[in-house]
């Protein structure tokens, strides 16, 4: 099947941004704003003060300072674009400031209140956002070339991971949700939310949640015009019938490899400490779960696609075998 798309040499309008706006907020933000790129505060201490005292995910994940992208990098990205839709996704302060969130974090464990996995169903939640409003910028006919999330992928997407697969040599796991955060690119996110007027409390290891009002977690995609104004197809052939042999000979091949995985990654989510006390304490967070897998249906194009995707982030490795 041929899918034709137009692609715009033009920037877009005010009607259009607002549509992205629109659905950023449909999607699940709390907030969403559209910005000139002008606005995009850049600042080289923000990238330090992931490194200066280290966090504990500096150099651990290929997005965290010192890898990922460099400020000249960013500038030269965000230069071709125009605009960018700026939102916010709040987090309970019980969830985002419970006591000893950060060293559960920290250690690669889950605590028996669930408020981990619930903390990470919003980072989820986000990386979802900027992947479908990057994903309608381009279906609109304009640029999108890099979207920017909140926290480290590592944590949210490979929870289960020792390491992040860039870094180990074999490829990013989850190249479909994955991207880098604002703070990892040198954005002055506080600055940038205090100048929309929203309300941000700052949050540390040692916050409590009568402390803070809430959490934010914000994201950003830049919107910009297409490469040019012709028109551009994208072909999507399925299967031959003719391979319905060769694919199930090679399933069954590949059966052992698939058991040892599973294996593996039982014990990764055992070692870890999942219990079903910890599944029935994120109840509260139910809705956002049902949003983030709502938004994951819209991205893989079906629900037996988003609970695919879902069960794939809870693979692992056992840090100790």
């Amino acid at each position: 099947m041929i899918k034709i798309r137009k692609i715009s040499g033009e920037s877009p309008g005010p009607g259009q941004m607002e549509t992205l706006r629109s659905l950023a907020l449909s999607l699940g933000a709390d907030e969403a704003v559209v910005l000139p790129v002008s606005e995009i505060l850049l600042d080289p201490r923000v990238r330090y003060k992931c490194m200066v005292p280290k966090c504990y995910m500096s150099g651990a994940c290929s997005h965290c300072p010192p890898l990922g992208w460099s400020l000249d990098e960013i500038r030269e990205i965000l230069s071709r674009h125009d605009q960018a839709v700026f939102f916010q996704v709040r987090v309970p302060s019980r969830v985002i400031a419970a006591k000893g969130i950060a060293a559960w974090i920290n250690s690669g464990d889950l605590d028996s209140t669930g408020r981990v996995l619930s903390l990470g169903a919003h980072y989820l939640l986000v990386f979802s956002i900027v992947k479908l409003l990057q994903k309608k910028t381009r279906d609109m006919g304009f640029a999108s070339a890099m979207g920017f999330a909140a926290g480290n992928c590592k944590d949210a997407l490979c929870h289960f991971q020792p390491l992040c697969g860039e870094i180990q040599g074999t490829g990013c796991r989850h190249p479909d949700l994955s991207s880098p955060s604002m703070e990892s690119c040198g954005m002055d996110v506080f600055s940038m939310a205090a100048r929309q007027g929203w309300v941000v409390f700052p949050i540390g290891g040692t916050c409590v949640p009568e402390s803070v009002g809430h959490g934010t977690l914000m994201g950003l995609v830049p919107v910009g015009p297409g490469a040019g104004e012709d028109e551009t197809g994208e072909e999507e052939t399925a299967l031959p019938s003719a391979g319905l042999l060769e694919r199930a000979r090679a399933a069954r091949a590949s059966a052992p490899a698939r058991l040892k995985s599973a294996r593996m990654s039982l014990a990764a989510i055992h070692q870890a400490g999942f219990t079903p006390r910890i599944f029935l304490a994120m109840s509260p967070e139910a809705r956002v779960w049902a949003r983030f897998n709502r938004n994951l249906r819209l991205l893989t194009g079906s629900w037996a696609g988003a609970v695919a995707k879902t069960a794939s982030m809870f693979s692992g490795r056992p840090r100790k075998e």
